[in-house]
Parts: C-alpha cells; sequence; structure tokens
C-alpha cells in the first residue's frame, strides 16, 4: 500500500511539475529581448516551483503522520512543521538522509519521493539549460 502511494505522489508530482515548467516557460522573456534575463527567469521559477512542490510533499506526510497510517518519524522529529519541510527537501532533493528517522512503510513513501525528486530535479536542469543553449545560440548570431 505504501509503494502504491509513493508512486501515486511521485505520479501526481510529475503532472504538477509539468504545468509548473509551462508557467516558468511563458514567463521567460524573450531571447531576442534579454538572454540573461531569460536564463535567471527560469532558475527563479523553478526555485518558486520546487519549494512548492517540497512544501506539499510535506503536507502529504502531515496528513499520514497525522493517523499513523504508514508509520512514524522518529530521531530528532518534534512534529513541527519546519521539520516535515525539513524531512521533504532532504528527500527531495537528496537520498533522504536526514537527522529525522522513519519507523515503518512510510520509508517506502520516502523512498518514492527521493525518486521523484530525482527526476523532477534533472527535469528542470534540462530545461534551463536548454533556455541556456537558446541564449547562447541567439548571442552567437548577433
Amino acid at each position: 500500500m505504501a509503494l502504491l502511494t509513493g508512486f501515486i505522489l511521485v505520479a501526481l508530482l510529475g503532472i504538477a511539475h509539468h504545468f509548473g515548467i509551462l508557467c516558468v516557460h511563458r514567463c521567460v522573456p524573450r531571447l531576442k529581448q534579454q538572454t540573461h534575463r531569460a536564463v535567471l527567469t527560469a532558475f527563479l521559477g523553478l526555485l518558486v516551483l520546487h519549494t512548492l512542490e517540497i512544501i506539499a510533499w510535506a503536507g502529504a506526510y502531515a496528513v499520514m503522520l497525522k493517523g499513523e497510517w504508514f508509520g512514524t518519524l522518529g530521531g530528532t522529529y518534534t512534529g513541527s512543521w519546519d521539520d516535515l519541510v525539513y524531512f521533504s527537501g532532504m528527500n527531495f532533493v537528496t537520498l533522504g538522509f536526514t537527522q529525522l528517522k522513519t519507523d515503518g512503510s512510510i520509508r517506502m513513501i520516502s523512498m518514492m519521493q527521493s525518486l521523484g525528486g530525482f527526476m523532477i530535479l534533472t527535469w528542470s536542469a534540462t530545461f534551463i539549460y536548454s533556455i541556456w543553449q537558446d541564449a547562447v545560440k541567439k548571442r552567437r548570431q548577433e
């Protein structure tokens, strides 16, 4: 059940990220006008998007932990929102190495978040690179 829950959450993450990238892309200035601003806008837009994704996962953990459906967090976990955002962020950007310990099948969900985070981060890196590459090509043509 936990693996399925993690799979569904990662699928929802991918869908949300797709539409988030579309929004960021719309905010990126046309390359004819500002090449540096295009790259920086994409970077800052993705920073906001990733932060929102981490917060959304923290919310999902809060719901799961409230009912103790999938286990608990231990170690230095105090039950605070900051701890949930930290746990979510560390899972999102690394392989989940934190001072917070998982107990129960929530481990599978946090593992799936690490997988989803890796996929999303590489997707975003490719997106920024493509904008940067277009900017460099535009500069060379001028």
